[in-house]
Formats: C-alpha cells, sequence, structure tokens
C-alpha cells in the first residue's frame, strides 16, 4: 500500500459500531445511547412516579396493582398491545421482562393477569429480572424485597407459560451473594450498564430459534413442553463468551465438558449440578471450519464424527445429559456486541471473541460465541425454597400499611409456587 492509499484509508470515517466509547460514566437509563427510533406505541409513561424518586419510590407491590387498577396506565398498555396484536399475522404469544423487586413485581403481575385472560392460548414467557447489588443496603428495604418477590413470583408462574428468574448475583433476598464470575469478562456488577447488557445477551440467545424466519420452535410449543407435569418454572444459563481459543476445535472444548456444566447459571440460587429434566440449548457464532480435532483426517473422538455443528451439539448433550430430553440449535450469527455494548471484555479476546494466543494481536471485540441453556430442572427447588425461608422470618405487622393488598398472602404465596414446583420434581 503507498502513501496516498494509506492516507485515504485513514482518512476514511469510522462507523459507530467501530469506534470504541467508555461510557460507564455516561449511561444513566436503559434509554441513554438507545440506537434503535421506538414507535410511539412502544412505550407507555408511568406519570404517577418519577424514576429513583426519594420521596415517593415506586417499591412496594401493592403500588403496582393499585396503578393497573386506576385504569390509566392500564388502559393505555392494553391499547398498544392491541394495536401491534393487530398487526400480526401469525401471534406467538408474549416476551415478557418484569423487575420482581419492587413497584414493578405488583404491576407485572396484573399485567400478567390481564395477558393470560385475553391470550390464553398463546404462549407467555416471563423472565424476572434483579440488580446483582444494592447500593443502599437498608434491612427495611432488604425486607421489602423480600416481600415483593413472594408476593410476585405465585402471579409470574400462574399467569405465565414459563417464569424464569434471572440476576448475576449468584444469591439473592435478604443480602444479595458474590456476582457471577465470567472467566472472559470484566465486568462491574454495580452497573446496571454492565450486567444487563449480559443479561439481554443470554435472553436473546436462549429465544434466539423463536425469532428466525423458519422458527426451530414456536413459543407455544417450546413453554408447553417446559410446563408439563406442573414445572412452570426455570432456569438460565449461560456461557458468555463461550470459551475457545483461535486454535481450537468445537469438539474439543465439548470434550472437556462432558462431566462438568459447559455454562454458569444466571438464576440465583440454582444447583447446577443436579440433571435436568429438559433443555433448550442454543450455540452460536462458531463456524463450520471450527468443528474438528483430527489427525491425518481420522477424527480423534466421536464428536469429529460429526459433519456439523449442530449434530455435534445434539451428540454432546445425548452424551453429557444421558436422562435429560434435550434440543439443541446452532444458528451462525454470532452475538453482536459493538458500540453501544460496554466495554467489559478483556484484550485477550479477538474481534470474533476467541481467546488470543501468546503473541497474536489484540483487537477490539466486535462479536463474541456463546451458548444458552434453558433447563427445566429440580434445581430450581433452592430457589424458591430460600424465598420462602427468608419471607417466613419478617413480621408482617410492620409492613401491613404499606401493602394493603394480600400482605397476608406474602409467606402463603411463595409456599404454594414452591409446593407446586416440588410436587414435580
Amino acid at each position: 500500500m503507498n502513501e496516498d492509499e494509506l492516507n485515504q484509508e485513514q482518512s476514511i470515517p469510522l462507523s459507530i459500531e467501530e469506534r470504541t466509547y467508555n461510557l460507564d460514566d455516561s449511561v444513566e437509563v436503559w434509554s441513554d445511547f438507545l440506537r434503535c427510533h421506538l414507535h410511539p406505541k412502544s412505550v407507555a409513561i408511568i406519570k404517577e412516579y418519577a424514576h429513583q424518586s426519594e420521596l415517593e419510590p415506586f417499591e412496594i407491590f401493592s403500588q403496582g396493582t393499585n396503578l393497573w387498577k386506576n385504569g390509566k396506565v392500564s388502559d393505555q398498555m392494553e391499547n398498544h398491545l392491541h394495536f401491534y396484536t393487530e398487526e400480526c399475522d401469525h401471534l406467538q404469544g408474549f416476551q415478557v421482562l418484569v423487575d420482581f423487586y419492587n413497584g414493578f413485581s405488583g404491576f407485572g403481575s396484573s399485567l400478567l393477569e390481564s395477558l393470560s385472560d385475553e391470550y390464553g392460548s398463546k404462549g407467555i414467557f416471563t423472565v424476572g429480572v434483579s440488580p446483582s447489588t444494592f447500593s443502599e443496603g437498608i434491612p427495611k428495604h432488604d425486607s421489602q424485597r423480600i416481600i415483593n418477590a413472594a408476593l410476585a413470583f405465585p402471579s409470574l408462574a400462574d399467569y405465565s407459560s414459563l417464569f424464569t428468574p434471572v440476576s448475576l448475583a449468584e444469591t439473592l433476598w435478604r443480602k444479595p451473594g458474590l456476582p457471577t464470575n465470567f472467566n472472559n469478562l470484566a465486568y462491574k456488577p454495580n452497573l446496571n450498564y454492565h450486567t444487563s447488557a449480559i443479561l439481554a445477551s443470554a435472553l436473546d440467545t436462549a429465544t434466539l430459534g423463536l425469532r428466525m424466519q423458519e422458527a426451530l420452535l414456536p413459543l407455544h410449543q417450546l413453554t408447553d413442553t417446559f410446563s408439563a407435569m406442573g414445572r412452570k418454572v426455570a432456569t438460565l444459563n449461560t456461557s458468555f463468551p463461550f470459551a475457545m481459543t483461535q486454535d481450537e476445535a468445537l469438539s474439543e472444548v465439548l470434550n472437556k465438558h462432558v462431566d462438568i456444566p459447559i455454562w454458569q447459571s444466571l438464576t440465583p440460587h440454582s444447583n447446577l449440578h443436579l440433571t435436568p429434566f429438559m433443555q433448550s440449548v442454543i450455540l452460536r457464532g462458531v463456524s463450520q471450519r471450527k468443528l474438528y480435532m483430527r489427525s491425518n483426517g481420522v477424527p480423534k473422538t466421536s464428536l469429529d464424527s460429526c459433519s456439523t455443528a449442530e449434530d455435534m451439539l445434539k451428540m454432546y448433550l445425548m452424551t453429557a445429559y444421558t436422562r435429560t430430553l434435550n434440543s439443541g440449535n446452532v444458528v451462525q450469527e454470532p452475538s453482536r456486541v459493538a458500540t453501544p455494548y460496554p466495554r467489559i471484555f478483556p484484550p485477550n479476546l479477538s474481534k470474533d471473541g476467541f481467546l488470543l494466543g501468546p503473541g497474536q494481536e489484540q483487537e477490539v471485540t466486535r462479536s463474541v460465541p456463546m451458548i444458552t441453556s434453558l433447563q427445566s430442572t429440580a434445581g430450581i427447588q433452592s430457589t424458591l425454597e430460600t424465598l420462602h425461608k427468608e419471607a417466613n422470618k419478617l413480621d408482617i405487622k410492620k409492613f401491613n400499611s404499606r401493602h394493603p393488598v394480600n400482605i397476608g398472602n406474602t409467606t402463603q404465596g411463595s409456599k404454594q409456587i414452591r409446593h407446586k414446583e416440588i410436587q414435580h420434581l
């Protein structure tokens, strides 16, 4: 390349995705630096409460249920929903994300009840979300979050086809535990900008098959299969990014994890080491050329005899989870992590998200391979039991004035969902 060509190349402006920004101190709410345009009917504004208000925070389950009952916001949301559902040629169902630790726990429960009444034949996949840290550390607020979750979990499960609680805290309730440790991520658990990006990538991948042009499995079939025998609470696991070196074969990586989990749990308290009843696994971002580990064209392992990544994934699942009903699918498209995605990847990852070897040139990571597993498992039992145990410790009378709606059912509600799940384990 001569000097003129070099100067011309250097003068070409980089796209937003190609530029590198540090937005950690700039992002305050989810819509900051949002690159997509939102339709006016995509947003419903709650005017009765202000974001992070200290005078009247939106932090109580009954605040959410009462807000839905007053009709203004619920009518607006129902009108917006009808606008979109009437535009659908074939409505599969709904994916709902709900904060289960604050006032949105009650609001989301009421919304799901309305969806269930009107669209009972459709699939409703609900994901309950909680931050991995809480800055204030006030015992009264800790108890409030437990009550909100104990009231919300039965409703979120009952009115959904499938319910999955997620957080990057290994344990929750009274005090969030240690943040989930990812070997190849350098994220800040106190920044929602970081933690929400990781959870969003996992949810995007886990539900990717529902959005493909030829859906791998319609939503209602997925949720109906998982909720068979009354098991309506699932766990979510991921390896993010999927740990592979530049020179490693997929078969080699999978063979290392026949006896140990290949992923980490995003559902607090759940036990990863119990064999799941069923699971839906999605692997993305691993090309066909990274499949094999062969010597002179001879397969070294049984996995090396597979001709496609999907066949290899299915054989791995059959070997590692012999007593599980497995569904495994592979998507070539990686998970995109360019700007405005947070810069949480270490310098030893390539631009495609694979681990670099010694002496290999460092690049800014733009996409990553990853794997997710949505599981119906007895491991969810510890999540529900710990919530029930913490709710039982509370003196409910102290919260009666703040929870005028069904406060007497707090421990009963958590006990009810716990017993429903355990009956079918």
